[in-house]
């Protein structure tokens, strides 16, 4: 539309409507178009209500100047054509009110119009009548060749028109959809789980993922404590690649933050905990424009009452960046109880589906070699929960205690991989053993049932070697049977002396008098740590730390940042789950923090320990950092727990604590 102005030299306003027929069908258009001439100051136009007829068109404005010279003087007329198409509703009598405007602080109104309406169209009886009375007929007559062109035009007008009313409407929804009161339908972390109701030790796979509509920079600020869970995470890329999803009719980008395979090791109601993530997202913003006709002095405002301008059609849109903290829905977790039905005795705990086996690397060897004995677990399932095998080796073979190595080989979906027994044993008695047969049963989820497998028994032949010492071998033989040996006493036949004058003698009888209290004492002692488990784990708590943080030691030189973090996450919580005499299913973040001030650990500490915890949590799931980062964070580890050790040693309190 255009802006225009309209000049007048003294001449009267005049203000009229005319209708492009007198006469019409009902099923006929025709316009209605109301002329402003000289309207200089004019504003405020108002249409008539038009009852008795359908608007399908318009208003569609234009406006004509001419300029006549009479008598040496020079007149310039200016004329605003404001043209409705219309429909009759009914046949009969029909009159368009007349419309107004505002001119020098008074309303003006145009003429009425009176308009014949009949049923049905003339236009389709008109090119019948004038084949009788035109010679040229209507195909011939250039008028009303115009008046079809003319309708026409005006019907593409008004459809292309309204097309673009519900073009505007939808962009305008679909941007108000995206503004700062909609943002939680817009960002949101959802968690999707496989299973949700799943046997003790059964896998149920976790993915946490965020869905977004909106420009965003946001990152992780808490992962889940997954409680009551042992986890194995999935790789996953880095950074993370949006994929498309469609929920309710719209489109959403999909990260994948986190997917863990989970494996419940308790029974009952298990919850797993929100991730959450903070950040700055950009949403719409709806900006008013200013309307540039609104100050017009000739336009004023003829439009401002049509419904079509009452719409933001001025506006525009901004964007704004708003910070957002966002939390998944905790998810609840029914896990079910093994059935007690036809469990076998050797099973353990093992559930999925999985292979053994056994290799001995020598069947025949004497007593100055070393052997090793490996018993493998293959398969799916929870590979890192299963304990040690149930073997009853012979004695005399020497066996020491097994190394335990894990193996994922697969992730998708399910956890595959091996765990491999390895028992070293250097036999000192010569003879032929058997290893027996190994059971080893587990929980079949598939199936539904309990299966068990069980190994060939292994020969080993034993010889002398060059070493050989019998009497070594007997001590170490203590099952052994011999006789007792009858030979006469002798004594040094030099000192005639008896033997219990002598001062060493009763030394001797004060040395195992002594010796005797203090394995009673111990013995006590142990009985003590045998009858409360609680007591005995707060004293080995210490020690089993060390020996998770001297293999991370192993294992900072080697670049495996996984395996390192998690031996030193597992030391930490293991250290506190035996210290403070709290399940590892029911530790975490809260409990650890209320339970060390109850002990009076300084806060300072509790805090170190806390940051220790997430610093190990956020290295798991974003594997970067170099050696000096990993060296920084096991000198953390050592330091925090040799502080917690001072604090917590005092025997008074851990006993009543862990009573």
């Amino acid at each position: 539309m255009a802006c225009f102005h309209l000049n007048a030299l003294a001449q009267e306003m005049v203000f009229s409507a005319q209708a492009s027929s007198q006469q019409v069908g009902t099923k006929d258009q025709f316009q209605v178009t109301f002329i402003l001439t000289n309207a200089e100051g004019a504003s405020n136009f108002r249409p008539p209500s038009f009852s008795g007829f359908s608007i399908v068109g318009g208003p569609y404005q234009s406006n004509n100047s001419s300029i006549t010279i009479i008598n040496g003087q020079t007149k310039q007329t200016n004329s605003l054509n404001i043209t409705y198409v219309l429909v009759p509703n009914k046949a009969g009598l029909l009159t368009v009110g007349p419309a107004k405007v505002s001119y020098n602080g008074h309303d003006v109104a145009s003429n009425a119009i009176n308009i014949q309406a009949v049923n049905g169209s003339l236009a389709q009886q008109q090119p019948r009548r004038r084949q009788s009375m035109d010679p040229f007929g209507d195909e011939d007559d250039p008028f009303a060749q115009m008046q079809r062109m003319r309708q026409q035009m005006m019907q593409q007008m008004s459809q292309a028109q309204q097309s673009r009313r519900q073009q505007a409407q939808q962009q305008n929804d679909q941007l108000q959809s995206m503004s700062e009161e909609n943002i939680n339908k817009n960002i949101f972390i959802k968690v999707q789980v496989d299973k949700t109701n799943p046997y003790v030790g059964e896998q149920i796979t976790v993915s946490y993922k965020l869905y977004t509509r909106l420009a965003m920079n946001v990152s992780l600020s808490q992962l889940p404590s997954l409680n009551g869970f042992w986890s194995q995470d999935f790789q996953i890329p880095n950074p993370p690649k949006p994929v498309e999803e469609v929920i309710n009719g719209q489109r959403y980008q999909v990260f994948l933050l986190k997917k863990t395979a989970l494996f419940p090791q308790q029974d009952g109601t298990l919850v797993l905990d929100p991730a959450k993530a903070d950040g700055v997202v950009r949403v719409v913003q709806q900006v008013k424009g200013r309307n540039p006709f609104a100050d017009d002095p000739a336009f004023g405002s003829f439009f401002m009452d049509d419904p079509f301008f009452n719409q933001d059609m001025f506006s525009g849109y901004n964007y704004k960046d708003v910070p957002v903290k966002l939390s998944s829905t905790p998810v609840k977790i029914n896990v079910r109880p093994l059935p007690l039905e036809k469990q076998p005795a050797s099973f353990t705990g093992a559930v999925g589906n999985f292979t053994v086996s056994t290799e001995m690397d020598k069947h025949s060897l004497s007593t100055d070699d070393a052997a090793k004995f490996t018993f493998t677990i293959k398969g799916s399932g929870n590979l890192k929960l299963i304990v040690n095998p149930k073997i009853q080796f012979p004695a005399e073979l020497g066996v020491y205690e097994p190394q335990v190595t894990d193996t994922i080989t697969s992730r998708n979906p399910a956890i595959t991989g091996s765990k491999i027994f390895s028992y070293n044993m250097n036999p000192q008695t010569p003879g032929d053993y058997v290893i027996p047969a190994v059971k080893f049963s587990y929980y079949d989820v598939a199936t539904g049932s309990y299966k068990e497998s069980v190994t060939e028994p292994i020969k080993i032949h034993v010889t002398k070697g060059k070493h050989y010492n019998p009497n070594a071998a007997k001590s170490l033989a203590l099952s052994d049977i011999h006789d007792i040996n009858k030979a006469a006493f002798v004594t040094n036949s030099g000192n005639t002396n008896p033997i219990v004058t002598r001062p060493w003698y009763w030394m001797l009888y004060g040395i195992s008098l002594i010796g005797l209290i203090v394995l009673l004492m111990r013995k006590k002692q142990q009985e003590v740590y045998e009858g409360n488990q609680a007591l005995f784990k707060n004293k080995k708590a210490n020690k089993i730390a060390w020996k998770r943080l001297a293999t991370a030691r192993k294992l900072l030189p080697q670049q495996q940042h996984k395996a390192f973090y998690e031996e030193v996450s597992k030391a930490i919580w293991l250290y506190l789950s035996d210290k403070l005499s709290i399940p590892l299913s029911h530790l975490s973040k809260e409990t650890m923090e209320d339970e060390l001030t109850l002990k009076n650990v300084p806060a300072a500490q509790v805090n170190r320990v806390k940051s220790l915890v997430l610093e190990c949590e956020m290295a798991l799931y974003s594997p970067s950092g170099g050696q000096q980062q990993r060296q920084h964070t096991l000198e953390e580890a050592v330091g925090t727990i040799g502080e917690l050790e001072i604090v917590l040693k005092n025997k008074k309190n851990a006993t009543q604590y862990a009573g």
